[in-house]
């Protein structure tokens, strides 16, 4: 009877996002795109909020820099908030668990002293946009993908002008490296009369925009990487299929277990944000190994999350979580 329904809420959950993203067809308008081809591209892995560190993730430390770096990741991705005075820090939310001594937390007022001088978890030191950017400077052969939770036109300018200028202020050649994830077209148009960014994520974690819709935009901007969320890349496969026919690489977040990578891969998937604290090299020749997997015995690892696929579905569609 449990089985019976799981499998009916699973039908249901992919019935009502297929008839809401619905399919893509190919026909003579889908031809390949002219998105380019660079080396920050060919990393399967993405260092997910700077990348895991001690068990720990979503710090995005300076510790776990330099950890997942010697780690040999060159592709990393980081989030930045914007405190209540103007200024860019690396932070995934404002959960006080974060930096629970760190004053006036609620308010995001604190100075850039408090910030600085506030250990994450009690022992890691945390990163501003300017100690970001310096990072860029004495490690130049890594590239950073920015996640700025940007959420309306107005903070879309600001923190794009904010950080576009203190990129030009440190080294204007950082503009190269810096990558942003673009979560519709109108933050497209704001942030590339900002400036041109050459490489940008198109990230799906926040859209509920359909599988046509996506790869139309895509195509008509030349943009050669989509990010998307575990459940997505399941729920519309003929997405990630598509993209590939058009030349565009699909990253599925977060992705921690080596089953369901090799899985994704199968379907087409080209690499993961990941918390995983070994080295790319390590993941790369992990999932070339072929799997044996008994079905039942992995189904019921995935049991809870299946049960709560409703709660999953929500969440990706109304804003999605990376």
């Amino acid at each position: 009877m449990v089985k019976k329904k799981v499998f009916l809420s699973l039908l249901i959950a992919i019935v009502l996002i297929w008839c809401d993203w619905g399919l893509v067809l190919f026909g003579k308008e889908n031809q390949a795109t002219d998105s380019h081809s660079s080396n920050w591209e060919e990393n399967e892995f993405i260092a997910h909020a700077l990348g895991g560190i001690d068990g720990s993730i979503y710090t995005n430390s300076y510790d776990a820099f330099i950890s997942n770096y010697h780690r040999g990741y060159r592709l990393f991705e980081v989030d930045l908030l914007q405190t209540g005075k103007g200024e860019f820090i690396a932070r995934h939310d404002w959960s006080q668990k974060l930096q629970p001594d760190l004053s006036d937390q609620k308010s995001h007022m604190f100075t850039m002293s408090q910030f600085e001088n506030s250990l994450i978890l009690g022992k890691f030191q945390p990163l501003a946009l300017n100690d970001i950017l310096h990072l860029m400077q004495e490690y130049p052969d890594f590239n950073l993908i920015i996640d700025t939770k940007a959420n309306n036109k107005e903070s879309i300018q600001y923190q794009f002008e904010y950080l576009v200028n203190e990129a030009i202020r440190t080294d204007a050649s950082l503009l190269e490296r810096i990558i942003p994830e673009i979560f519709n077209p109108e933050m497209y148009d704001a942030v590339m009369k900002i400036y041109p960014f050459p490489n940008k994520i198109y990230s799906l974690y926040k859209s509920n925009n359909s599988a046509a819709s996506i790869v139309k935009f895509v195509q008509d901007n030349h943009i050669s990487v989509v990010a998307m969320p575990t459940l997505r890349a399941f729920i519309n496969p003929n997405l990630v299929h598509t993209l590939n026919k058009i030349g565009v690489k699909s990253y599925v977040h977060t992705v921690n277990n080596i089953v369901m990578m090799k899985l994704l891969q199968s379907m087409g998937v080209h690499g993961f944000y990941t918390d995983q604290e070994v080295s790319p090299n390590v993941l790369a020749q992990t999932t070339a190994k072929p799997i044996n997997v008994i079905f039942h015995e992995y189904s019921s690892t995935r049991l809870e999350s299946i049960i709560n696929i409703s709660n999953l579905i929500l969440k990706v569609k109304q804003h999605g979580y990376k």
